[in-house]
């Protein structure tokens, strides 16, 4: 690499301060499913409207699954009960037990808002101009 040639630049741009914000934004999310698992549990009906939905993945690295599944597992009313190894043309997917999301749209929606939070996180705020190296972005199934 000659001194005029830019620096390769990868995904990567991972920060303590963006760790703050998701650590931060993940208790708040804790709490809130405390709250609605409390509130469920004392009022008089019907507790839970639980589903099962498969979500493909857009975290590549064995760090990212981890977290991720460690986020979904840690709130309240959501535990991921298997994965599905990923290859280079599909992604990992995570199958999510979630208690109180009456469809699976909703459920994939807030997944899809921590995915984005997640890969802000470890991959810096611009992480989507970067693009899937695997070409399987936003994709989703049901």
């Amino acid at each position: 690499m000659t001194a005029d040639q830019p620096r390769a630049r990868g995904p990567w741009r991972f920060s303590a301060g963006s760790m703050i914000v998701y650590l931060a934004w993940l208790i708040g999310q804790v709490v809130a499913g405390s709250v609605t698992v409390a509130r469920r549990t004392l009022r008089p009906g019907r507790f839970a409207e639980p589903s099962i939905v498969a979500f493909p993945l857009r975290c590549e690295t064995d760090l990212e699954v981890t977290w991720m599944a460690s986020s979904i597992t840690i709130t309240p009313g959501t535990l991921v009960v298997g994965t599905a190894h990923g290859s280079d043309v599909e992604p990992v997917t995570v199958f999510v037990h979630s208690v109180f999301d009456q469809d699976r749209e909703s459920v994939q929606e807030g997944l899809r808002d921590m995915e984005d939070r997640l890969l802000r996180m470890t991959r810096g705020p611009r992480w989507q101009e970067y693009g899937d190296h695997r070409g399987h972005e936003g994709r989703e199934t049901g």
